[in-house]
């Protein structure tokens, strides 16, 4: 299985821009800065976006190597043995990031006294048995070891599910929704105001990443999951994923529902 670290999006001018914007690149490493390698590294750890096939994006080291964190629940029964093959992922100065989040990470001493870096509070390890960018082995290793997405949610990122079609009623219902909720920050063409322009972007094919965007909120986008139902959000989904240049198929009412 090939992964690949996708490049640096352009920055956006307002953060709002239906949350994604906080997935550009604000804090992007230089060439010689890399994820380190060993404890006493002093560099400043790169922590990027990974994605394989059609699994939604997760975060991996510069190396592309996959990252987990350890499940609270069953980490205690990690005994000495399980943990040696888990390695905390260090930074001695602040973690940069490349198309995430980079304000969910932080890097904080841990129980030995080592400065780890966390995702969304979510410590980051690596896994020995990952010889090579694209390997996963390490989740569900022991029951504890579970990928990070870049929404710093810890779940195995799940195969897209099957296409929707962007019905002429479903556009027509995603107009309706985006005309009285959206355009004043987007723009009425999706050329973007105070959010971030929609015209031909590219992160909206991420289907669960734009419904959890709505739904919950994030960085300076408001949580709309309260205002719109099931049905609303799947409508303005499928709307913006298939106007202005976009072409990103439907979203169902029950894939919005999953998202709550």
């Amino acid at each position: 299985m090939k992964i690949k670290l996708t490049h640096t999006a352009a920055a956006v001018a307002c953060a709002a821009a239906f949350g994604f914007a906080g997935l550009a690149n604000a804090n992007t490493a230089a060439g010689s800065q890399g994820a380190d390698k060993t404890a006493g590294s002093t560099s400043a750890t790169l922590i990027a976006k990974g994605s394989s096939g059609t699994m939604t994006p997760f975060l991996v080291d510069a190396e592309g190597r996959t990252l987990y964190t350890l499940t609270k629940d069953n980490k205690a029964g990690c005994d000495e043995a399980c943990m040696k093959h888990w390695e905390p992922v260090v930074s001695e100065s602040r973690p940069l990031g490349r198309d995430i989040l980079p304000g969910l990470l932080k890097a904080e001493k841990n129980d030995q006294g080592v400065s780890q870096v966390s995702y969304g509070d979510l410590p980051l390890y690596r896994f020995d048995g990952d010889k090579k960018p694209g390997d996963m082995n390490g989740q569900g290793f022991a029951d504890v070891g579970v990928m990070v997405s870049v929404l710093g949610t810890a779940d195995k990122p799940e195969v897209a599910a099957e296409k929707v079609e962007a019905t002429p009623e479903l556009m027509a219902a995603g107009a309706k929704v985006f005309a009285s909720t959206c355009a004043a920050c987007h723009g009425a063409e999706g050329q973007g105001a105070f959010g971030t322009k929609l015209e031909g972007f590219d992160r909206l094919a991420n289907a669960p990443a734009l419904l959890s965007t709505i739904i919950h909120g994030l960085n300076s986008m408001p949580a709309l999951g309260g205002q719109f139902n099931d049905e609303q959000v799947a409508a303005v989904a499928t709307y913006v994923r298939n106007s202005w240049g976009n072409s990103y198929g439907g979203v169902s009412a029950e894939q919005a529902k999953a998202a709550r």
